[in-house]
């Protein structure tokens, strides 16, 4: 007991003389802080009000339970009304974070001081997407994101502007799928089922068919497996080391085999078509997918996929949950569902095409508001890399520019700047599409985030959509809900909802 006793009073300086080290390391961050939002002629601005302003334990905790609850969206609300303010920080973990719901804090992080901001850090740098994409146009910056921006640029824009019949055969599947007796059916998993075939043919050029082969979805049960892992992981951020889950990365791999099955595929008929062997379909068309666009320009095979999976990751489900969650608000507006039909059949039995989708101004505001009330993607998240400023946020009223430190990681939530009342008005919560026909948002709604790193395949996106709905009240007169539940948000790397989208159909 005495050697005990004495051993616990020896350690008793260095305890002490650590403890002193890292407050006063603490003082002179703050300090140097402070000194820099002085030069930068920046005002202070709202904390989170927490009690472990050091790691942010208990807000780290009640983010947590909230995740956990599938209460995390209205968990967004409650933490901005607890600050008081649009934009607020707080410790996450000992990071220190920046949330905004100012759209001018969203137009400068995503243009006028973009060069300040970055991706890489918190995606690569940490490893917190490591081993699943790598470097591609979703997780790099500079030169490296520009090439990887500018192999897949071009090919979103062409299939996003034309060609609606490489749409047509799953959309009919699908509508072989729907209950002409008006059973119930949930059309979350089917809208699912449907995007993995339409984006395995996008990609590869060869559809899964898990609609009619349902056995065949697992690749998109993997895919939310690892979702889920990576949004975890980018929270961890540098407790990363804790995550040490053997089926996530099972499922990475999985992925990965799955994908390589293509790429060697690519790269045969490549070394064939040197031999004069045309690249073909099985009907006998010549191959213009995705992956034999950017095959011939990537000669490895580790790259290759890295620019596969960084275009999948962000597109999965993203169309999936948009038709769901469209559809969800679509059935409880029955007035709504009614004016657009009329639209649809005004258009006649003429070719679909893109400029004729487009022209139909009501179908367009509702995929519009379907975004704004159900954002696919809550935030745009990015770490600050330069020491640099805000336009909003600090001062006593919330209008003064606030300084961001190089290190600082900003979330601008457009979920909160979708559902804003002071610039939607007192209805901001209601789903109501006849408000397009006047607002003008510019950077209050950015579903697909802004400037140079928008989603690139933005206009495919509403497109299959849009496209989708058409085809849908072409077929049904009528759309009526089949539960009770309120949409109620789970969690991956985006929000899906949790009770899914139970409807029934009146055949036309």
């Amino acid at each position: 007991m005495i050697f005990t006793t004495s051993l616990l009073f020896s350690g008793l300086p260095i305890f002490a003389l650590t403890l002193i080290v890292w407050i006063g390391h603490a003082c002179f961050k703050y300090h140097q802080y402070e000194r820099m939002r002085v030069q930068f002629g920046c005002s202070p601005f709202k904390h989170y009000p927490s009690w472990d302003r050091i790691l942010g334990l208990d807000y780290v905790y009640d983010m947590v339970k909230a995740i956990k609850e599938n209460r995390f969206l209205e968990f967004q609300k409650e933490t901005y009304s607890a600050s008081g303010a649009k934009v607020w920080r707080a410790n996450f973990l000992g990071n220190r974070m920046i949330y905004s719901s100012e759209s001018e804090n969203m137009k400068a992080v995503s243009t006028s001081h973009g060069d300040c901001f970055a991706v890489e850090p918190i995606r690569v740098g940490n490893g917190a997407i490591t081993p699943f994409p790598g470097r591609g146009v979703s997780s790099s910056d500079g030169a490296k994101w520009q090439a990887s921006r500018d192999l897949v640029k071009p090919y979103f824009d062409r299939a996003g502007y034309s060609n609606l019949q490489r749409l047509s055969q799953h959309v009919d599947r699908l509508l072989d799928k729907i209950p002409k007796d008006g059973s119930v059916i949930d059309m979350q998993p089917l809208f699912q089922r449907w995007f993995l075939d339409t984006s395995t043919d996008f990609l590869f050029g060869e559809t899964v068919n898990s609609l009619d082969k349902p056995e065949n979805q697992w690749p998109f049960r993997d895919m939310i497996a690892v979702m889920a892992g990576l949004r975890l992981r980018l929270q961890l951020s540098s407790f990363l080391f804790l995550h040490r889950d053997p089926e996530w990365l099972a499922a990475c791999k999985r992925i990965h085999v799955f994908l390589d099955t293509y790429i060697e595929k690519a790269y045969k008929q490549l070394e064939d078509e040197k031999n004069g062997m045309q690249a073909t379909y099985a009907s006998g068309e010549a191959r213009n997918d995705f992956l034999w666009t950017i095959a011939r320009q990537v000669p490895d095979k580790l790259e290759l996929r890295t620019q596969l999976t960084a275009v999948w990751i962000p597109s999965n489900e993203t169309t999936s949950i948009l038709m769901s969650n469209t559809l969800f608000a679509l059935a409880r507006h029955p007035e709504v569902v009614q004016k657009l039909r009329k639209e649809i059949l005004k258009y006649g039995d003429k070719l679909l095409t893109f400029e004729g989708l487009r022209s139909i101004d009501y179908l367009r505001w509702i995929i519009n508001e379907s975004h704004r009330l159900y954002p696919v993607s809550l935030q745009t998240v990015r770490a600050c890399v330069k020491n640099t400023s805000l336009p909003t946020g600090g001062g006593t009223h919330g209008k003064a520019p606030i300084f961001c430190a190089k290190g600082d990681i900003v979330h601008c939530n457009r979920y909160l700047m979708h559902r804003d009342p002071d610039f939607w008005g007192s209805d901001a919560e209601i789903f109501r599409p006849e408000r397009w026909a006047e607002v003008r948002p510019l950077w209050n709604f950015v579903p697909f985030g802004g400037g140079p790193r928008i989603c690139p395949a933005h206009v495919m996106v509403d497109t299959e959509c849009s496209y989708t709905i058409f085809r849908i009240l072409q077929n049904f007169k009528a759309i009526e809900p089949r539960d009770d539940e309120p949409y109620t948000a789970v969690m991956r790397v985006g929000p899906s909802n949790k009770n899914g989208c139970k409807l029934s159909f009146v055949p036309a």
